[in-house]
């Protein structure tokens, strides 16, 4: 599961979160501009993905023709092309919306709706930021260790998701986001607001087969948040496998939040006079 070029990534992924967490917490630069300068370097991290997943491939026309008495469904290319980005790529997943939260952070006045964001921040950035490196879903997209080094797409992901781990551990760790124990509830709240959409948005860009009316597969999957598919790789076959999935998704979640919670952050209520 692990190749060579992934946990070399992971190691160095680490290294970076600790340098760049410590040296937060000792120069103790505002929340405010942390997050400026995160979006910043977020926004650019999206143009490279972007740019780097964008292909350029030819236009076809679908042509019927008969080959051997049997006829043949193929794909003629009309001699155009056009760039195209998978739906895969498209900013929905908890990584990209990161950059959302930060823009809105910046932008909203404190309250209980800025606390609210805090507070799923604090869980998503760190918690998924760290499975977006152990878990790395284009780990297999290379196939040496040296791909993993000479490809933009490698050094935007890895980088991009330590940098939202450091900016989502400073959030909490400082205290500017006001953020106790139980917060951890309204992170819970939140993700699964965010969650609910994505079980109708992978059905919805999931390229499907029709045979008379019904479907009888797909050939292209979209899984946003992990809600259709396991993010080990366990084959589900019937429902209710997937069912007792999302019930052991669900609980984990829940439980992971409030493990991060409580290691991290003291029961009692922050002041929230640096909040920003």
């Amino acid at each position: 599961m692990f190749s060579q070029g992934h946990l070399i990534w992971i190691g160095i992924s680490i290294f970076l979160i600790v340098v760049g967490l410590s040296a937060c917490m000792r120069l103790r630069p505002p929340l405010h501009r942390v997050m400026t300068v995160c979006l910043v370097i977020g926004i650019i991290s999206e143009i490279i993905k972007v740019f780097s997943v964008t292909k350029i491939v030819p236009m076809v026309d679908p042509v019927i023709s008969e080959i051997g008495g049997n006829y043949v469904l193929q794909w003629v290319p009309t001699g155009e092309y056009t760039p195209y980005l998978a739906m895969e790529h498209l900013p929905l997943e908890l990584c990209s919306l990161y950059l959302i939260f930060m823009l809105l952070s910046l932008s909203i006045k404190d309250g209980p709706w800025k606390h609210g964001l805090y507070a799923v921040m604090f869980a998503s950035g760190t918690l998924g930021g760290l499975m977006g490196i152990a878990l790395s879903s284009i780990a297999g997209d290379f196939a040496t260790t040296a791909a993993f080094f000479t490809s933009a797409r490698a050094w935007q992901y890895f980088l991009f998701h330590s940098m939202i781990v450091t900016v989502s551990l400073y959030l909490g760790l400082s205290g500017e986001g006001g953020l106790c124990f139980s917060d951890w509830k309204k992170a819970i709240i939140g993700l699964v607001l965010l969650d609910i959409p994505t079980f109708y948005l992978n059905s919805v860009f999931t390229s499907e087969i029709y045979a008379q009316d019904e479907v009888v597969g797909v050939v292209h999957r979209i899984n946003y948040f992990s809600s259709y598919v396991n993010p080990l790789g366990i084959v589900i076959t019937e429902n209710w496998q997937w069912i007792i999935y999302l019930i052991i998704r669900g609980a984990t979640a829940v439980l992971s939040v409030m493990l991060l919670y409580l290691l991290l952050l003291k029961k009692e209520v922050r002041k929230t006079d640096g909040n920003r």
